[in-house]
């Protein structure tokens, strides 16, 4: 099972993909932390590349268990202004007896492991690379794939009839049975009804018991994939086995964030962060793009934040994509309950 042909399996394509996009498509912000805990808006580091270059690192981590780069353009500050994004099987690392790596070599040949970006997924105790899904699942992914073939063999050779309409007092030869079945084929096509004379049934075909269990070992094996890649399984064609229900979108976007793909941004932000630009500096994707709410819930949360002074009027104001007051104004962070009393004669 290669990672070629694990991507041709519907539902590990759509898993991927979903994680994947919805990762490097969240706005990535670098910080500094400042004295007084404070963080501030900083200048994202050179080597961190944008929604493509991310991508390609969620993709590498999800199916090879691992994403590894190469640094390079290393600056006199000591830190890289590139890092390339390599495939795992070009990568082999020697290990000490404890697990840490001693040497990591590229395409056979020795290289410093502080020019390598390593973001393992699931690792093992003892090891440095990560699990690979596309390893460790084969047979779920290879089952998958023959399922498909299946399908695809089966609507192709199985000469099953829609419907069947059928004379019980008389016997229709050949001719006479192409010519009432191309009457009903022009009348159900036209959504006409079709009048005939006594004796004649309408059978509407279904699929046959074994075929039908086929069918569902297709939704079966989509419900395994979301399983490995920890979705709701409804969310690429497979079956949650319940009633769980999400009383709205916004639930489900939270559902989706807090347990498939936060874990793979934490993972994200600490190797950028450690590699990529030095201490107090770090960077953290912005989460609240993927939750989306009406106006007014929307409203109600920036009063919330200002009065508790969580966020300042300029801040709010960004996040509606308006300019910050003159001079200003609407930079205090002062609860607004605060500013009520101290002002209350």
């Amino acid at each position: 099972m290669t990672t070629e042909r694990a991507l041709s399996v519907v539902p590990v394509y759509a898993a991927v993909k979903l994680i994947a996009e919805t990762a490097s498509t969240l706005p990535l912000h670098a910080y500094t932390r400042t004295a007084g805990g404070r963080k501030r808006r900083d200048t994202t580091p050179p080597a961190i590349g944008g929604v493509s270059w991310r991508m390609q690192g969620f993709m590498s981590a999800l199916l090879r268990g691992n994403a590894i780069g190469v640094l390079s353009g290393m600056g006199n500050n000591g830190w890289p202004s590139a890092c390339t994004w390599v495939h795992p099987d070009r990568v082999r690392v020697e290990e000490a007896s404890d697990g840490k790596p001693l040497q990591w070599f590229l395409d056979g040949r020795r290289v410093d492991g502080q020019s390598i970006l390593h973001i393992p997924a699931v690792v093992m105790p003892g090891k440095t690379l990560g699990v690979s899904p596309v390893s460790a699942f084969a047979l779920t992914f290879d089952g998958g794939m023959e399922a498909q073939s299946a399908s695809r063999d089966w609507s192709r050779n199985r000469a099953v009839p829609g419907v069947v309409f059928k004379n019980a007092a008389k016997t229709i030869d050949p001719t006479q049975g192409d010519t009432i079945g191309a009457r009903l084929r022009q009348k159900l096509r036209n959504g006409e009804p079709f009048v005939h004379g006594s004796d004649w049934t309408l059978d509407v075909m279904s699929i046959p018991a074994g075929d039908a269990a086929f069918l569902e070992s297709i939704k079966a094996n989509a419900t395994q994939v979301a399983s490995i890649f920890s979705i709701p399984p409804e969310m690429i064609g497979g079956d949650s086995g319940g009633s769980l229900t999400y009383n709205t979108v916004e639930q489900q976007a939270i559902q989706f964030l807090t347990y498939t793909v936060r874990p793979w941004l934490v993972r994200f932000e600490e190797a950028f962060s450690a590699k990529l630009m030095p201490r107090p500096q770090y960077v953290q994707f912005a989460v609240d793009g993927l939750i989306r709410v009406d106006t007014e819930a929307r409203y109600r949360i920036h009063q919330i934040s200002r009065e508790i002074g969580l966020r300042n009027i300029d801040e709010l104001r960004e996040l509606e994509d308006l300019p910050p007051l003159p001079g200003g104004q609407g930079q205090s962070y002062e609860p607004l309950a605060t500013k009520t009393t101290k002002e209350t004669p």
